[in-house]
Parts: C-alpha cells; sequence; structure tokens
C-alpha cells in the first residue's frame, strides 16, 4: 500500500508472498500449489511455517493450520481475533518490521516453506524461489497480492474469491481440507449477509484515503481490497477506474472527486503515527487543503478503519462488517 504497504508484509528487498491456490497433485503423492502462476510442489505437508505479515495467520488458522505456524514476522498490533493471535504469540518472534527480513534469516529459521505478503519491485520472485528453494524452503504468495507479481494468475477473481482461494489451497496443503471448506463456508455466508444489509443502497460515492500524521495522504484505486469492500457495501470507490492498489493523488483531486463517504485508513502505532479513530478524524479536519471536502465534517460520513481490516485475509470480512455497522450508524 505505499508508504505502509511494505511494512505490512514484505521483506527487505526480498519480499515473501503467499498461495494463490491450490493446483493438481502432481507427481507421486505430491501437493502442488499455484504460487502466483508459480507451481509449487510438496511431497508432504509442511511441518515448520515462517508466517511473514498480518495476513498469513489468519488465512493459515482458518485452513486448519494453524499449529504448523513456528515463526513470525511481523507485527503483533493487528487485531487478531481470539483463534489467531495465541498462534502470533506462541511462534517464535522473527522480526517486527519485516522490511528487514533477509534470505539468511529466513533459511535460519529452519521453515520447510515461507508465507506472506506483498512483494517489492525490485525483487525478482522466481529467482529468490529458485533460491530459496536450494537452501530448503519453499516460497508461496498470498493471492491478494498475486495483482502485482503476474495479474493474469488471478484475473476475474474479487478479492474475497482470492482469500477463499487461499484457505482452499492451505487445506490442501495440510491436509486439512473440511476446516478450510468450513470456514470458506462461514466467510461467503458472512458477507453475503452485509450485501443483503446493505442491498438498498445505490448511488453513494466513497474515497479510500491512508492518513498519516502531517505526511502526504494516500489513497486507492480499483485493484485494492477496500475497493471490493465498498461494492459489496453498494459505494463506488471514486478512483476506482485508477488501475493501481495504492497512489498518492493531490489535494484537488481529493476534494474534487466530491465523495458521499470518506474511508480514512490508518495503522495504530504503525506509520501513520496515529493511534485512535478520533487522532484520524482530527488529522483529516485539520488539514486546510481538505476544507471544501464536505464528507469530513460529517461524523456519519467520515469512517475511521484500522487498515488491517483491509488485508487480504479473514480480517477483512471483520472489516467488512465494522463498515457496514458504522455506514448504519450503529456502533458510532
Amino acid at each position: 500500500m505505499g508508504r505502509f504497504r511494505s511494512g505490512v508484509a514484505v521483506v527487505a528487498g526480498v519480499v515473501l508472498v503467499a498461495g494463490c491456490g491450490a493446483g493438481p497433485e502432481g507427481g507421486t503423492g505430491s501437493i502442488v500449489v499455484d504460487s502466483c502462476g508459480r507451481e509449487v510442489a510438496f511431497d508432504s505437508p509442511p511441518e515448520r511455517v515462517l508466517a511473514i505479515g498480518s495476513e498469513a495467520p489468519g488465512l493459515l488458522v482458518a485452513a486448519g493450520a494453524g499449529a504448523a505456524v513456528t515463526h513470525y514476522a511481523g507485527t503483533l498490533e493487528a487485531p487478531f481475533g481470539p483463534e489467531v493471535r495465541p498462534v502470533v504469540e506462541r511462534a517464535e518472534r522473527v522480526l517486527e518490521d519485516s522490511h528487514d527480513l533477509s534470505f539468511e534469516t529466513i533459511v535460519a529459521t529452519g521453515a520447510d516453506v515461507a508465507i506472506g505478503t506483498d512483494i517489492s519491485s525490485a525483487t525478482d520472485i522466481n529467482a529468490l524461489a529458485d533460491r530459496l528453494a536450494q537452501a530448503g524452503v519453499q516460497l508461496l504468495t498470498v493471492s491478494g497480492y498475486c495483482a502485482g507479481v503476474n495479474a493474469a494468475s488471478v484475473e476475474g477473481l474479487s478479492a474475497f474469491e482470492l482469500i477463499y482461494r487461499d484457505i482452499e489451497a492451505y487445506g490442501r496443503l495440510f491436509g486439512t481440507e473440511q476446516v478450510a471448506a468450513k470456514a470458506i463456508e462461514s466467510l461467503r455466508e458472512r458477507v453475503a449477509a452485509v450485501e443483503q444489509q446493505t442491498a438498498g443502497r445505490s448511488g453513494q460515492s466513497a474515497i479510500p484515503l491512508y492518513v498519516t500524521a502531517d505526511g502526504p495522504l494516500g489513497a486507492y484505486g480499483g485493484q485494492a481490497l477496500v475497493s471490493e469492500q465498498m461494492r459489496v457495501l453498494g459505494l463506488d470507490n471514486v478512483f476506482n477506474n485508477v488501475q493501481k492498489r495504492y497512489f498518492e493523488p493531490n489535494s484537488e483531486e481529493i476534494v474534487n472527486s466530491a465523495p458521499d463517504l470518506v474511508f480514512a485508513l490508518f495503522v495504530p502505532t504503525g506509520s501513520s503515527a496515529l493511534e485512535t479513530d478520533s487522532d484520524v478524524v482530527a488529522e483529516l479536519r485539520g488539514r486546510p487543503e481538505l476544507a471544501g471536502l464536505g464528507a469530513i465534517a460529517d461524523d456519519r460520513a467520515l469512517l475511521p478503519l484500522n487498515y488491517f481490516y483491509t488485508s487480504a485475509s479473514p480480517l477483512a470480512v471483520d472489516g467488512l462488517e465494522l463498515l457496514a455497522d458504522q455506514i448504519a450508524g450503529e456502533g458510532r
């Protein structure tokens, strides 16, 4: 996500990203997982997993494979639920900031597979995967970030479908298919419930901003998961036609978009340097360049949201429900 994107789930110059769905079984007893178009074969379910960033732990727990997570590189500040938090707290902590994760550190964990998110434009992911494989570590990529790795591998699939596909993939890989299937069914039902709740809404627009203390404002285009959340909520992302996940519009573009709602994303105790919903509201309302943006003056139109609730994991469904309640005026 631009300035913060790398902070949630990348690896300094070498980023780790996780599975884009399970492929057919190949070879004798082998399991093949498609990672953004790159086929990765396993002779048996991995026993030691290095989870990188906030997405992989939730996806693995949903798939029934949380017990395999032995190492974690990422923040503990993400709003992990009661099933996921014990997994990341029990795992050996590699790093707080996955920016600093090196090839040597990955190999030193002794992990069978590294599963994480995002990718640096300077990294040749196939070369990294080959190098790690030679060292005995397989590399997978979270599907929600495949658009930045190999867009063709996720073409036509919604952001939520990519989450389901990862859970199904990890269920196959770890032999926990039934747990994964139940988790996917539950997530689908929750998303459908929100769609039903917001079915009567149409014609409203929203702008998804990433807010930092005194820094430039970021925004999310049509490739971002938050844009899909808006669609489910019956809203139009004013930047939906921008074929990027994250970018930094100028203040004139923001004001001229004249949205009905403002989604104000931030990272508590992270790169936003803002810790609470009220901090985010005060920051936006204190910016003179946004004086012409009427929605920020309306408590019901300005919706602060912890960034992690827009990540490519089951947290996105939690975030969807939170937004639906905020828009309905509940819990405000």
